[in-house]
């Protein structure tokens, strides 16, 4: 009888027969975004991916009094050990982007109150360079901490249901996620091709992912692309804003 492990909180735990797996969903216990894995795959699949992958090509289930929702299931996890990496769905790059702006936007947003605060103050000697300090901070200390966290994303990246995971499909640590961190400001060097580079790898890695050996994966439901192009289009406001303020710090 085949067993099963499943990546829970950042912790795997197993092993778990199918009717286990599958009863553990139902109930609300292991999450359809928890990933799952077997002997012979080489990464853990989220749950949900693995459902909706052989779901629709099974038929009910022979067992007695299998419910439908469970006999989708159970034909799910019979061939786990052949599904690869190939079919985890990674983060694009316009999606990506808008998770970014966004985020951009909540941290605009907290270092304008900042601004003011030095401003409301009438601190003159070094305002911009305080500001700019408590920016830098506040910032690796939010992308840290929550792709970091269970969640494995920001408020930006959970708004377009995107997790930030290992290459092994597993929760990072919080100095794996300050490396990314890092790995940003490379990412932005040299007319940001870190960043441009993201679609055309084998993972859409970007070269911050590459640096720290994560990826970005789309969880399930439909992308948000109405937000994602609101987001976008509110990208020339953030800059002008951020120079503006920068500006009225300088005088």
């Amino acid at each position: 009888m085949k067993q099963f492990w499943v990546t829970h909180g950042g912790e795997r735990r197993g092993p778990y027969e199918e009717s286990e797996i599958l009863e553990a969903v139902e109930l609300g216990t292991i999450r359809p975004t928890d990933l799952l894995w077997v002997q012979g795959m080489r990464e853990g699949i989220p749950i949900y991916q693995v459902f909706a992958h052989l779901g629709a090509a099974t038929g009910p289930s022979s067992r007695p009094g299998t419910s439908p929702r469970r006999a989708k299931g159970l034909g799910v996890v019979d061939d786990l050990a052949e599904l690869s990496r190939d079919e985890v769905a990674y983060a694009g790059f316009w999606m990506r982007l808008a998770a970014v702006a966004l985020d951009a936007l909540i941290l605009w947003v907290v270092v304008l109150a900042i601004g003011l605060a030095v401003l409301a103050a009438r601190i003159s000697s070094g305002a911009q360079e305080l500001v700019l300090a408590i920016g830098v901070a506040i910032s690796w200390l939010y992308f840290s901490f929550m792709e970091s966290s269970p969640s494995g994303g920001t408020f930006g990246k959970r708004a377009f249901r995107l997790q930030v995971l290992t290459e092994r499909m597993e929760r990072i640590s919080f100095l794996r996620a300050s490396a990314r961190w890092v790995g940003r400001w490379l990412s932005s060097a040299v007319l940001v091709i870190g960043y441009l580079m993201q679609p055309f790898t084998a993972r859409k890695q970007a070269l911050h992912d590459l640096i720290a050996g994560t990826v970005v994966v789309a969880r399930l439901g439909r992308p948000r692309v109405l937000l994602a192009v609101v987001v976008l289009c509110l990208v020339p406001f953030l800059l002008g804003g951020a120079l503006k303020l920068f500006e009225l710090l300088g005088r």
